[in-house]
C-alpha cells in the first residue's frame, strides 16, 4: 500500500507532483494507493482529472485507489462532480489502513463447518 498526502491546494502543480510519485506504484501488480486529502482546501479541474487518470491506471493493474481523510472542501467538490460514487472513501487515513489489513488470506483453505449430529 502506498500512501500519498496531497497539499492544501490540489492544482496543476500538485497533479504533476502526484503523477511523479505514483509512477513506481504503477509498476506493481494490484497496486493500492491511498490519497490522504485531509489538508486539501481547494481542488481544481486538473486535479480531478489527475485522480481519474490515476484510478484508471491502477484499475488496469487490478488495483485500487482510496481517498482518505477528506476535508469538507474536498468532499464537497467530489460530491458536486459526482466523483464521490467512483472512489472508495474513508473518513480517516487510519480507518482505511485498517480496511487494507483486514483482507483475508485466500491461499489458506477454509475450515469446514462443524457438522451437527441429530439424535433421531
Amino acid at each position: 500500500m502506498t500512501e500519498l498526502k496531497v497539499s492544501k491546494y490540489l492544482d496543476i502543480r500538485e497533479a504533476r507532483n502526484f503523477g511523479e510519485k505514483i509512477k513506481p506504484e504503477l509498476q506493481a501488480n494490484q497496486p493500492c494507493v491511498v490519497v490522504d486529502m485531509s489538508e486539501v482546501e481547494q481542488v481544481d479541474a486538473v486535479a480531478l482529472e489527475m485522480l481519474l487518470r490515476c484510478m484508471l491506471q491502477v484499475a488496469r493493474r487490478d488495483g485500487t485507489v482510496r481517498l482518505a481523510g477528506l476535508s469538507p472542501q474536498a468532499a464537497t467538490v467530489l460530491e458536486i462532480t459526482r466523483m464521490d460514487g467512483i472512489f472508495a472513501m474513508f473518513p480517516e487515513v487510519a480507518a482505511e489502513a485498517q480496511v487494507s489489513t483486514d483482507v483475508p488470506n485466500l491461499e489458506q483453505p477454509l475450515e469446514e463447518p462443524a457438522r451437527q449430529h441429530s439424535a433421531a
